[in-house]
């Protein structure tokens, strides 16, 4: 590199867990809810707003998975997941998606997408994507799952997302 700066003079610097995390909240997202079936045929999931779109042709999206979700060993096992795109208003869903809790979509009412019966929470989301993972990749403390996508339904023009910002909820356009 020209600039004298190749990184070996920055092995030092740390970033402090806290301030990432905090740095990361600057940028908005929406907000999505990951989910499988487990091996009872029960829905399970997370929410994740670590989400993007790789590519269109062929269609392939993206989602970050903590390594220690309820929810990674039934995606490892089902090599399949739907990208639930969820709805403004829906914050407490998105709060109890990002629980530890092993029942959460017990009472969430979901249908079974034409893609091997997955998860769709078509009561709270604007958009869905439903995916075969075609590769793992391991990135520190997450998994990243590249999915080819194979049925959608995109939102209707009315439609408005719920946001993610500075760790709080919001929707566009922005009502704060």
């Amino acid at each position: 590199m020209t600039d004298g700066h190749n990184g070996s003079e920055h092995t030092g610097l740390r970033v402090e867990r806290d301030e990432f995390i905090a740095s990361m909240a600057a940028f908005p997202t929406g907000v999505t809810i990951v989910t499988t079936l487990d091996e009872d045929s029960a829905a399970v999931g997370l929410t994740c707003n670590a989400f993007m779109s790789v590519s269109a042709e062929p269609p392939l999206v993206l989602v970050a998975v903590d390594k220690t979700s309820n929810t990674l060993p039934a995606l490892r096992r089902n090599g399949r997941f739907v990208v639930n795109f969820l709805a403004a208003g829906r914050e407490a869903l998105a709060l109890l998606g990002a629980t530890k809790r092993t029942d959460k979509f017990v009472e969430i009412p979901w249908r079974g997408s034409d893609h091997f019966g997955l998860p769709i929470l078509h009561e709270d989301t604007i958009a869905h994507a439903s995916c075969d993972v075609v590769r793992e990749i391991e990135a520190g403390d997450h998994v990243l799952l590249l999915g080819r996508v194979h049925d959608v339904s995109p939102p209707e023009p009315t439609a408005v997302p719920l946001l993610y910002f500075k760790r709080t909820y919001d929707q566009w356009p922005l009502t704060s």
